[in-house]
């Protein structure tokens, strides 16, 4: 570190407390200071590191993107906040109609929030008051799958894996109905069986299509999201599409829904909604869920719900700048280059390196299972990935690389020899 770094970072471990991290561990490796973010790569004072998991999942398009900065830039000019509950203003309306447009046929109308674990907030509330509006107080419980991860939020962790990141709030989170999840044919048994039995006192499914990425990058299929919607349909259950994670290109498709040709009930978008450079959420959903809340105030069918920053003109104008940014990229087949240089260098990872196995990419997502006796040698190998220019935050014992959509060629081959030569440091005395 340069003595202004450490002077900086000094400064920050008296003041800040950053997030999932045991705050003891920056005494041995100090929080990385960054000066500047261009492309894929972020800057200190005197090294650089790739953005090798997109600013935790957002970033596809790079950062420092011109179009981008340009609407920021404009719109701050403008008009920079104002409340979006007695007013509107044109960014929130350009988005709404070309996210109407670009979101599977169905979803109609869109509710603004400030990111993922309050989209699924939204969502989860809007299921369980949709069916009280219907005068079906009962239908309230939510199912979700086991391994899933949805938010921080008291409802987003109700419905997530348990875990370290949740146990210490379990009494004051709700019960869902957990779906244990081994593999598709199981899982979608134990399903039907519960919809069977609890259709009745069920309000929604939430699931995370095609990818569960905080519960180790798991994959599932096409056939296995097509068949939970429909057995939610059949049983009048609502169906909450997670895609916060998901979205924009990340899994190859603009969005897992449109893989799979399915119409959610409701569709959660945050992340790469805004490139990761300004925080805003989403939670679409149909117009038959939105005239469920449409009445005289008298009937009590309003929708309480609303955040300080909904809508925010800045984050509605850089999420149209992103859009229209994706659009005028050839993303399809850039992300199908990624996703064959990922599935060459991860199969090769595993066979080389005996202590990796079960390789599995989807779009410009790649990751692998490490198998160590120290349960601590991820988060150290992950540290020292640092020193090999790479961004590392591995999930229990999977290590993977969550690409930006423009990742070049070169900067690729390059991430995964890097990534070798940090895996193998695990099987070498150090």
């Amino acid at each position: 570190m340069t003595s202004i770094d450490s002077a900086q970072v000094a400064i920050d471990l008296a003041h800040n407390w950053h997030p999932f991290m045991q705050m003891k561990d920056c005494e041995t490796y100090p929080p990385r200071r960054i000066v500047k973010a261009d492309g894929i790569r972020l800057f200190g004072e005197t090294t650089w590191y790739y953005d090798s998991i997109s600013s935790w999942w957002c970033n596809v398009l790079g950062h420092g993107h011109p179009a981008i900065g340009a609407a920021f830039t404009q719109q701050w000019a403008t008009c920079d906040h104002i409340m979006f509950g007695n007013f509107t203003h044109d960014p929130a309306i350009a988005l709404s109609q070309k996210l109407v447009a670009i979101t599977p046929p169905g979803l109609e109308r869109v509710y603004y929030s400030d990111n993922g674990s309050t989209a699924v907030e939204v969502a989860l509330k809007m299921a369980i008051q949709y069916w009280y509006n219907h005068n079906q107080p009962a239908k309230r419980r939510i199912i979700c799958f086991d391994g899933a991860y949805h938010g921080d939020t008291i409802g987003a962790m109700s419905v997530s894996s348990q875990g370290p990141y949740t146990q210490r709030f379990e009494s004051v989170m709700f019960t869902p109905i957990r779906i244990p999840y081994a593999n598709e044919d199981d899982t979608l048994a134990a399903l039907e069986t519960v919809l069977t039995h609890h259709a009745h006192t069920t309000a929604a499914i939430i699931i995370e299509p095609l990818l569960m990425c905080a519960g180790g990058m798991r994959h599932t299929s096409v056939a296995f999201y097509q068949q939970v919607r429909a057995l939610a349909s059949a049983h009048q259950v609502l169906l909450i599409s997670d895609e916060v994670a998901t979205g924009f290109g990340r899994t190859g498709s603009l969005f897992a829904s449109t893989a799979a040709a399915v119409t959610p009930d409701f569709m959660c978008l945050s992340k790469a909604l805004t490139n990761g450079q300004f925080p805003l959420g989403v939670t679409m959903t149909t117009e038959a869920i939105y005239r469920a809340f449409y009445a005289d105030y008298t009937q009590q069918k309003t929708f309480f719900h609303g955040h300080t920053f909904t809508a925010n003109p800045l984050g509605c104008a850089i999420a149209n700048a992103t859009i229209a940014a994706l659009e005028a990229f050839d993303w399809q087949n850039q992300v199908a280059q990624i996703n064959t240089q990922l599935t060459h260098g991860f199969q090769q990872l595993a066979n080389d390196i005996p202590i990796c196995s079960h390789p599995r990419v989807i779009g410009t997502v790649a990751a692998i299972d490490v198998h160590h006796t120290d349960n601590r040698a991820l988060f150290h190998m992950a540290q020292r990935g640092f020193d090999h220019h790479l961004t590392l935050r591995p999930l229990g014992n999977t290590v993977y690389l969550y690409l930006p959509l423009v990742t070049a060629r070169d900067d690729c081959a390059h991430m995964l020899e890097l990534l070798r030569q940090v895996l193998q440091s695990l099987i070498k005395p150090r």
